[in-house]
């Protein structure tokens, strides 16, 4: 058997997948990892992750080697080092693959000029698909773990380590984006051309207020000529809701299945991973 504890827990951090899909119109999210960009790549290193992830925002976690050896890689950009147990620290790089052993400490620092990272272990958490994800909720309380993990969460491995050779992926880029092809909304009806025309041309900053359910931008008011409220109807992420005080919202992985807000456009699906790495401050604009 091999495990290991959270010794701590960084900001945010949550076991995450691809997405729980098909339950929406039960009044479940997707939810699912921020940016599956990543993912993907952490797949062409850890080839047998079992889809099971730890995503974190901001500051990453410490993990504990308690029993046995796991294999690990780590994907976003942030700094990462491994405090063995004669207190040699060893520095890693992003997308290439660790060994760590009884006593080892993974400790996982900030990410930079970004928001979110990952970690991947062959053979998986040794967790339990919940609704056939692994992914977290955390305000629905839905997930293998419906909750942000705490330190002294434990995992067991039971699978050993398949090969202690050395892997990682140059060719891994992770773009910076920060102007986004758009779609029309179900309500870009709602706005005359003179807003639309503004939402295209202005600028918007996106808040502190921004989580893994949306992102709330601030800039110039965009301002519905019919009404800022609708009967409730299905959303998908992606969607761009208008509110009554006029600032875009971006809905992203952990979206509320039902909104009635107007929507003025949608962003692609492919986009969703990007903009959910601008941090707050950081200056967005779209292109219908």
């Amino acid at each position: 058997m091999n495990s290991f504890t959270i010794s701590r827990t960084g900001t945010y951090l949550t076991v995450q997948d691809f997405g729980r899909f098909n339950y929406q119109h039960l009044g479940i999210s997707p939810s699912g990892a921020m940016d599956h960009r990543i993912l993907s790549a952490l797949n062409t290193i850890i080839t047998k992750s079992e889809n099971q992830f730890l995503e974190f925002a901001y500051v990453g976690p410490s993990l504990k080697i308690t029993e046995g050896a796991i294999n690990a890689c780590v994907g976003g950009e942030c700094k990462i080092f491994v405090q063995k147990q004669n207190n040699t620290q060893i520095e890693h790089k992003p997308y290439t693959s660790i060994n760590l052993f009884e006593g080892d400490e993974l400790t996982i620092h900030n990410t930079i000029d970004s928001v979110y990272g990952y970690i991947a272990i062959e053979n998986g958490l040794g967790l339990q698909p919940c609704l056939n994800s692994y992914s977290t909720d955390t305000k629905a309380q839905i997930g293998s773990i419906p909750r942000p993990l705490q330190i002294g969460d434990n995992f067991s491995i039971e699978n050993k380590v398949s090969s202690w050779d050395l892997t990682f992926n140059n060719n891994i880029i992770i773009e910076k984006q920060c102007n986004f092809k758009v779609y029309p909304g179900p309500q870009m009806n709602f706005f005359s051309d003179e807003t639309i025309q503004q939402f295209v041309s202005t600028p918007y900053i996106i808040t502190t207020q921004s989580d893994r359910m949306g992102l709330r931008l601030k800039g110039e008011p965009l301002i519905s000529h019919n009404t800022h409220d609708i009967l409730s109807e299905g959303i998908l992420p992606g969607s761009i809701q208008i509110p009554s005080n006029g600032q875009p919202i971006v809905l992203l992985r952990d979206i509320p299945c039902t909104g009635g807000y107007p929507k003025i456009a949608l962003l692609d699906s492919e986009d969703i991973s990007k903009i959910s790495q601008l941090p707050p401050g950081s200056k967005i604009t779209f292109d219908l």
